[in-house]
C-alpha cells in the first residue's frame, strides 16, 4: 500500500496541472458567483422644484428607512439632468407634493422595483398627512402609533414550501463548487486502475508481494487525501485569507466532508468498473458530475425546487447530504446528533458504490 501512495505522490510531483486547475477553477466560481448578491448600494439622486429642504428631507429619510440596496440622496436638479445626460446615472426621482417623476437614461432590472418602492413610501406617507390633519394630530405621533400598533401582532415569515429558508450567497457558490470540482478530482484519480488494468501494469503489480487488497487500497486512499487536501485548501484560503465568515463552523467542516469524500471515491470505484475505456470514463465523469451538481443543490439551494420528481431524485445524490451538512455546520448551526443522518447514508452510499464496483472489477478480471 505504502508503494502505491508513493508512486501517487510522485505522479503528482511531475504532473500537478491537473489538481491545481480544479482548485483556481472553484477559487473563480465561487468568487465570481458567490459575489452576484453581494452588490453594493445604488445612490440615486432626488431633487424638488416646490418642496421645502425639510419636506425633502423628510420624504427622503422615509424612502432609506425600507429601502433594500438603494440609497436615495438629495441633488440640485441641475446636477442630476447634467448627468443623465452624459449617462453617468442611470435614473433620477423629482418629488413634488403628493407625486413623483422618475427619469431614466436606462432601463435596468431595478427600475421596477424602485419605482414601486418609491409610489409604495409616497402613498403611505401622504395617508398619514391626511389622517394627521383629520385627527389634529403630528404626523409623528401618529407615525408612532401606527408602528406600536402594529408590534402587538405577531407576524412570521416562512419562504419555499413554509419551511425555514436561510440562504448565504457567498457559502452557497463556495460550498457547491468545491464539492463539484472535487468529485472530477477524485474520479479520476481512481480511474487510474482502470488505465492500469489496460496497460498491463495491473499484472505487475499483482505478481508483485502486494495483494489486491493493498493495491485497492491504496488507491482508494490517495483518492481520499487528495480530495481532502483539495477541499481543506479551498476551505482554509478562503476562511483565513479571504476572511469568509464560515459561522464558527470550520473544525466542524474538516469533518463533515469525511463522509462526502468516502462515497465520492466509492462512485469512482463504481463508474472505473462499469468503463470499459478512457474515453467512456471522459465522458461518463463529467455527465454524472454535472447531473449531481444540479440535482443536488450544488448550483442553487434545494430549497426553491418546486418539483417533487427533481426533490425525490435529490435524496439518491451524495451532493445533497454534503451540501446539507456543510450548511449544517455554518448557516444552520446543527448539533452533533443532525449529523448522524446525512453521514451514515453516505457512509451507505460508500458500501454500496464500492461493494458493487469491486465486485465488477473483479468480474471482470476473471473473464
Amino acid at each position: 500500500m505504502r508503494a502505491i501512495l508513493i508512486n501517487h505522490f510522485q505522479y503528482l510531483r511531475r504532473q500537478p496541472f491537473a489538481v491545481i486547475g480544479m482548485i483556481v477553477l472553484t477559487f473563480v466560481f465561487a468568487l465570481a458567483l458567490g459575489q452576484v448578491n453581494q452588490a453594493e448600494p445604488v445612490e440615486l439622486p432626488v431633487f424638488s422644484t416646490t418642496l421645502s429642504e425639510a419636506e425633502q428631507a423628510e420624504l427622503i429619510r422615509a424612502l432609506n428607512s425600507k429601502a433594500e440596496n438603494t440609497v436615495f440622496v438629495s441633488e440640485k436638479e441641475s446636477a442630476v439632468k447634467d448627468k443623465l445626460e452624459k449617462g453617468t446615472i442611470d435614473m433620477g426621482l423629482q418629488l413634488e407634493q403628493g407625486s413623483y417623476k422618475l427619469y431614466l437614461s436606462a432601463t435596468t432590472p431595478n427600475t421596477t422595483l424602485i419605482e414601486a418602492h418609491v409610489a409604495n413610501v409616497l402613498q403611505s406617507e401622504r395617508t398619514l398627512s391626511d389622517a394627521a390633519e383629520r385627527l389634529n394630530a403630528s404626523k409623528d405621533e401618529l407615525s408612532g402609533k401606527v408602528e406600536e400598533s402594529s408590534s402587538l401582532f405577531a407576524v412570521s415569515e416562512k419562504s419555499f414550501k413554509e419551511s425555514e429558508f436561510i440562504y448565504d450567497s457567498s457559502l452557497q457558490a463556495l460550498f457547491g463548487f468545491s464539492l463539484f470540482f472535487v468529485i472530477f478530482t477524485v474520479t479520476y484519480t481512481v480511474s487510474t486502475i482502470l488505465e492500469q488494468k489496460r496497460n498491463g501494469m495491473w499484472n505487475r503489480l499483482i505478481l508483485s508481494p502486494l495483494t489486491k487488497v493493498q493495491l485497492y487500497l491504496g488507491h482508494v486512499s490517495f483518492s481520499f487525501l487528495l480530495g481532502y487536501a483539495q477541499l481543506a485548501l479551498v476551505f482554509s484560503f478562503f476562511h483565513f485569507v479571504l476572511g469568509v465568515d464560515l459561522k464558527g463552523g470550520y473544525p466542524m467542516i474538516l469533518l463533515v466532508i469525511i463522509p462526502f469524500l468516502f462515497a465520492i471515491v466509492s462512485l469512482g470505484i463504481l463508474i472505473s468498473a462499469i468503463a470499459t475505456n478512457p474515453r467512456q470514463l471522459d465522458a461518463v465523469i463529467p455527465l454524472i458530475s454535472v447531473s449531481m451538481a444540479m440535482i443536488g443543490g450544488a448550483y442553487w439551494p434545494l430549497e426553491i425546487v418546486q418539483s417533487e420528481a427533481l426533490l425525490t431524485l435529490s435524496k439518491l445524490i451524495p451532493m445533497t447530504y454534503g451540501m446539507e451538512m456543510l450548511k449544517g455546520a455554518t448557516l444552520l448551526d446543527w448539533s452533533l446528533s443532525q449529523f448522524l443522518l446525512p453521514a451514515s447514508v453516505l457512509f451507505c452510499m460508500g458500501v454500496l458504490f464500492m461493494g458493487i464496483g469491486l465486485n465488477l472489477m473483479e468480474r471482470k478480471a476473471t473473464v
